[in-house]
């Protein structure tokens, strides 16, 4: 197995601890679950963090393998919950709960 290199967005873990002291925080990804967890556990490394963790298995398959997120699976009032993407597409069925944000390749600027 090759080396991979993970580049976290700047202040993403400080903004995680942040967010951890006032809501749940589940982690919602269209990535399948074995690169996922690689990544998840470099960011929350003492598991305080992340409270639950949805890949690409709990996603919608659309078209040409595209992944929206259905946050009615979560099963918690979607009044209180908003998903945070850099794909509109991931927000599709719940667009008032979208938060867009830009993609991240590494780097310092953000």
């Amino acid at each position: 197995m090759g080396k991979a290199y993970i580049s976290i967005r700047p202040y993403a873990i400080s903004f995680l601890k942040r967010a951890r002291k006032y809501f749940e925080i589940i982690a919602f990804t269209a990535s399948d679950r074995s690169y996922a967890d690689v990544i998840l556990n470099e960011i929350d490394l003492d598991n305080s963090l992340i409270d639950h963790r949805l890949y690409r298995e709990h996603c919608v398959k659309l078209a040409n393998n595209v992944y929206a997120k259905d946050l009615r699976i979560i099963n918690r009032e979607l009044s209180q919950m908003i998903l945070v993407d850099n794909s509109p597409i991931s927000y599709l069925y719940q667009l008032d709960n979208g938060v867009p944000i830009l993609p991240y390749y590494g780097g310092e600027d953000v």
